[in-house]
């Protein structure tokens, strides 16, 4: 019946539902002109290269120990996400607790702090002097400027990855197996290895996935706790960064596509995971008031009765959200406000701070707006239509999650810069985007790119498209359908995209450093503001500059929360 509901037509052999062009159209130009024609000039850049002169770039020692440290880092970041994610969503979901709501809460706490804030902070904190660190370096173990920092900071970046793949899979799971298995004698244990897990391994899978992939192109927090030492602690994002700032384009490129290429590889992959979950999970999962009311037949909260568990789980997840989350926080407004008031306000309301700041919240501005309307157009069409190739669109728009912030920072130099080219054609009509403020705008719509998408194509998909077919049916058009039967259902999903992709936009980092030119009160936003303030040594001032960020990125996590509760 659904494959019959899947491929209605009528009688003229097109869609039921209208705007399958328009949707596609706008899609693809988006898509092309923001994320693949960009991608591109890297491609052909590379493809410039003699094949000899390309291996001899990549596997270069220097090179391939970046790729071994990059790799092997956010490989154990990964695995332990994936453990410590799993057991965050199984409390969130299995038990009621008090502060259940702001854990849940400080789990985006990555998403929406800037990257070069969390990198200070976690430098600050497991330096050798830091609070943490000391209490390492007295046993003879070295946290900062070590592989173990990295690991450190890619677990801080990854976490919200794989809390937020599991636990909506989590929730929807049907517990009647569970007391099945309960009420046959099998154990808490055997119940949750052989009747949980395997429900939740490709949403773990994918989630590892994205948080392998986010470790693989992590720059600002990891940037300042590597330490950037040859063969040790270089990784490959930082030895793009080296190569560009030596004006070594070739090099640069040619570490990019091997990254690139992993990253296209590694997103299909995830979206193979989850389109074999929908049709896994297709007719054997409840729904709607039939799962609500079994859930009120089986005790909501059966895994309370082990206690022991409970505790220990939670023990060791408030401890973990305390150390990587909170604390970093604790940091910056200590250091911000160690000197004073005064000079808290003074480093604040900055000429060059003020400038920073504006340049910061129009950038936001105009990448939310684009990819809003993105976002709307990509959703809709993924959700509502079948045809081929769909599979592969879906991992061409989550490509910037695994993108690497330097890699995007460059294909925007590749294309617009004074090597790009299309340099001739800006240079007839005297237009500047590379060292500039269109520059920086492009950086930030190309990693905010999927963030809205996202967040409505679950929602959209979820929804199913029975309801727009009937209303195609009885003639009503494409944008009376939307209006009045598709967006009351994904509203407060797509305010909950906005908040997200706003948080992202204002905290870019890597990005915005390469394209920028780090022009002193014209293209500097406020994270790349606190690195030259950390650069200078001026840390009061660069924590008081971040504590903006914090202050910012809180406000975030609130409406964020609000929404959430709002949708529910």
């Amino acid at each position: 019946m659904e494959q019959q509901i899947v491929k209605v037509k009528n009688k003229k052999g097109t869609r039921v539902i209208p705007g399958f062009g328009l949707t596609m159209g706008v899609t693809v130009t988006m898509l092309g002109c923001f994320v693949l024609i960009p991608l591109a000039s890297v491609v052909l850049s590379a493809v410039a290269l003699d094949f000899g002169e390309f291996l001899e770039i990549v596997t270069a020692p220097q090179i391939v120990s970046g790729y071994i440290v990059s790799f092997s880092c956010a490989f154990v970041a990964a695995l332990i996400n994936a453990v410590l994610g799993l057991s965050l969503a199984w409390i969130l979901v299995r038990y009621e607790f008090p502060g259940k709501k702001l854990m849940d809460g400080l789990i985006e706490l990555p998403f929406a702090l800037p990257t070069a804030v969390a990198g200070i902070s976690l430098t600050y904190l497991y330096s050798d002097q830091g609070w943490i660190g000391s209490l390492f370096a007295g046993m003879g173990i070295r946290i900062a400027y070590t592989r173990i920092g990295i690991t450190i900071a890619m677990i801080f970046v990854g976490i919200p990855f794989v809390v937020r793949a599991v636990q909506p899979v989590l929730e929807k799971l049907d517990r009647q197996y569970e007391e099945a298995a309960t009420m046959l004698g099998a154990g808490r244990t055997y119940i949750f290895f052989r009747v949980i897990l395997p429900e939740l391994f490709p949403a773990l899978l994918a989630g590892f996935g994205l948080a392998f992939a986010r470790g693989i192109g992590e720059y600002g927090s990891v940037v300042f706790i590597a330490g950037n030492i040859p063969y040790q602690t270089q990784i490959a994002p930082l030895l793009i960064m080296t190569k560009l700032e030596q004006y070594k384009y070739a090099d640069a490129t040619a570490i990019a596509l091997v990254l690139l290429v992993f990253s296209f590889l590694l997103m299909f992959l995830i979206n193979s995971v989850q389109l074999y979950m929908q049709k896994f999970s297709m007719g054997q999962d409840l729904t709607g008031d039939g799962l609500h009311s079994i859930q009120k037949v089986i005790a909501p909260h059966q895994d309370e009765g082990n206690h022991r568990v409970k505790y220990f789980l939670m023990s060791v997840c408030v401890g973990f959200l305390f150390v990587m989350l909170v604390l970093p926080l604790f940091v910056v407004i200590v250091n911000a406000l160690r000197e004073g008031w005064n000079v808290w306000l003074e480093s604040v309301l900055d000429e060059y701070t003020i400038k920073a700041l504006q340049l910061t919240l129009l950038a936001t501005v105009v990448a939310v707006a684009v990819n809003t309307i993105f976002g709307l157009f990509a959703s809709y069409l993924l959700s509502k239509f079948y045809f081929r190739g769909r599979q592969i669109l879906a991992a061409l728009i989550d490509l910037p999650f695994s993108v690497s912030p330097v890699i995007a920072g460059l294909i925007f130099i590749l294309t617009f810069g004074n090597i790009g080219w299309m340099n001739g054609i800006l240079k007839t009509y005297d237009i500047k985007i590379v060292f500039a403020v269109p520059g920086v705008i492009l950086a930030t719509i190309f990693v905010t790119f999927p963030f809205v998408f996202r967040e409505l194509f679950p929602v959209m998909n979820a929804q199913g498209k029975d309801e727009e077919e009937a209303a195609g049916l009885m003639g009503a058009g494409g944008f009376t359908i939307f209006r009045k039967i598709t967006f009351p259902h994904m509203k407060w999903a797509l305010l909950y995209g906005v908040i997200l992709c706003t948080a992202r936009a204002m905290g870019e980092f890597g990005a915005v450093s390469v394209v920028s030119g780090h022009l002193r009160g014209k293209t500097n936003t406020l994270p790349l503001h606190v690195e030259i303030l950390y650069n200078e040594f001026n840390t009061t001032a660069a924590f008081a500059v971040s504590s903006i960020l914090v202050i910012l990125a809180v406000c975030i996590l609130i409406a964020r929360n609000l929404v959430e509760w709002r949708r529910k």
